[in-house]
């Protein structure tokens, strides 16, 4: 792959800086090359050219307004073998927090810059066009985009029409209707779609729309900031009604970090994780083990849980603590400290149980906690929503192997009979064993997901949530954390002065990867079978 982007990119250096990033749908890393830092996001899928052609078009029609920075899109590439490639600038990015409401402002500046542009064509009485494939910008009287754009992987077609209604309903809601209908047959969702499609025009009585150029899937997870101000990315645009893209961000900002959009004011909340499949109450009840395992420690902060309520019909609904976060930002430094304080906190009870002679047991369903000698958990817990078993080892290579990474690849096996990774995993997990040399692990009790999503602030410090909690190896949890980004470096620095690297640190590191780059194919299919072979070929090596 390097040879090829460096070829295509007319680069003679072409150096890995070891920022990797993505997310569930695309894999991505930094490369320093002749004319600065670029980010290539990859892809396998079929889709993968029109996708990534979606998202260059959306970035530099956005890119010409000048009103909200996003990343300078550079070149889609297609690979020998299938894979694709999207080269885009590379920008320095953290989570948004004291750029907020700068991003709202340009925002709305995005979604009047098209309406601003018809009131000066007007003034100056010039003809109005759509104005595709020219440089300029120019006023657009109707509603779609010049070209396919996809929202996660699926594709919208953005066929132009005179108005909004028909456009939204027709190319946005009744595509989406027409796959629940091929995949699920659901009656109840056809017959109220059937009544709904008949009432939408009524919502729009005496509401003036003009075309706003749009972001498209602007969730909490495509947005940040750096030090000159708010940044967008991934788009999927398209002229549109700009109230559907406010709606966007406030959904996934409660989705995502930026709490203070929920309800203020309250002390706890229903946690509608309203999942509709047997395995809800399973997965709720590992978080609530694993909120109340933390908690014992008194060492950082969690939403206190409540209850899980089984619902009729199925699926089920975890109660919790309401806490107003905020997305981690100057406590990033006290969150490493803290993490590291968590994993030591079994080691030390050990040592103090030692000094006083007492007897040492694991301690599960005890109100006080106890030294716990072996690896794994009291209860399943769930990584997504994949249901991972925690029996207790007395050895960590042995919980590894056989409860996270041989656990993935049988699910590999079973969906995907990827012979590749069953050669490479069958060599693999015999030297496993060997990087753990003169290495002396105490379990510690791991979060188990700790990714920028499930960390947050408030004023009085850090928060995580959403834990997957096992004993194990302290060295597991900061696999993901510095995989995806949004975790800085003081964070690590911080816990690193607690917790120094053990020899042999960066190619466990690798391991520990592994299993979420496997745990990423098992939920979000093929376009991570790449990255999880690359791995396993380098800790072959």
């Amino acid at each position: 792959m390097e040879d090829a982007l460096r070829r295509e990119l007319g680069t003679a250096v072409l150096r890995p800086t070891g920022y990797l990033g993505g997310g569930c749908i695309s894999q991505g890393q930094s490369y320093d090359t002749d004319r600065g830092r670029v980010y290539v996001k990859s892809n396998s899928k079929a889709e993968a050219r029109r996708m990534f052609e979606g998202e260059m078009a959306s970035l530099e029609a956005i890119l010409k307004t000048q009103t909200i920075k996003v990343p300078k899109p550079i070149k889609v590439i297609d690979l020998p073998g299938g894979n694709t490639l999207f080269v885009m600038e590379h920008l320095e990015m953290r989570g948004l927090n004291r750029h907020s409401a700068k991003l709202g402002t340009q925002l709305a500046d995005l979604h009047l810059h098209n309406q601003q542009l018809g009131e000066k064509l007007k003034k100056e009485e010039s003809t109005v066009g759509k104005g595709q494939g020219q440089m300029e910008v120019q006023f657009v009287d109707q509603f779609g985009f010049h070209t396919v754009t996809c929202c996660g992987y699926l594709p919208q077609v953005n066929d132009w029409q005179n108005d909004w209604v028909t456009f939204f309903a027709k190319q946005r809601i009744q595509p989406q209707m027409d796959m629940i209908e091929k995949n699920s047959g659901d009656r109840e969702a056809r017959e109220l779609w059937a009544q709904l499609q008949l009432k939408i025009p009524s919502l729009f009585c005496d509401v003036e729309i003009v075309p706003a150029l749009l972001h498209g899937d602007l969730w909490g997870g495509n947005v940040a900031e750096d030090d000159s101000g708010p940044i967008i990315f991934d788009p999927a645009s398209f002229y549109g009604h700009s109230d559907s893209c406010r709606q966007q961000l406030k959904q996934g900002m409660e989705k995502g970090m930026n709490s203070s959009l929920l309800k203020a004011g309250c002390w706890w909340t229903l946690k509608e994780k309203l999942l509709q499949f047997y395995k809800a109450r399973k997965m709720f009840e590992g978080e609530m083990a694993s909120l109340e395992a933390i908690q014992k420690t008194n060492i950082v902060r969690v939403p206190q849980p409540i209850k899980i309520i089984d619902l009729p019909g199925g699926g089920a609904m975890f109660v919790m603590e309401y806490l107003k976060m905020k997305h981690l930002n100057k406590y990033s430094s006290k969150l490493g400290e803290q993490i590291a304080d968590l994993h030591l906190y079994n080691q030390k009870l050990g040592e103090k149980l030692r000094k006083e002679g007492n007897t040492i047991g694991k301690g599960a369903g005890h109100s006080e906690s106890q030294y716990v000698d072996k690896f794994g958990f009291h209860t399943a817990t769930c990584c997504g929503y994949i249901p991972q078993v925690n029996e207790w080892q007395s050895d960590w290579p042995s919980f590894f192997i056989r409860h996270r990474l041989q656990a993935q690849l049988d699910l590999i096996e079973k969906d995907y009979g990827d012979r590749e990774a069953r050669e490479l995993w069958s060599q693999l997990k015999l030297k496993i064993p060997e990087m753990f040399c003169d290495v002396e692990i105490v379990p510690a009790l791991l979060h188990g997901d700790l990714w920028a999503g499930n960390v947050a602030e408030d004023d009085s410090g850090p928060i995580i949530f959403d834990p997957a909690s096992f004993y194990g190896h302290s060295e597991f949890e900061l696999a993901i954390a510095g995989m995806f980004g949004g975790f800085s470096s003081s964070f690590f620095s911080a816990y690193h002065s607690k917790i120094p690297k053990a020899p042999g640190f960066e190619k466990r590191n690798k391991l520990y990867q592994l299993f979420n780059y496997i745990n990423h194919w098992n939920h979000f299919g093929t376009g991570y079978r790449g990255s999880t072979l690359n791995v396993m070929r380098k800790l072959l090596k």
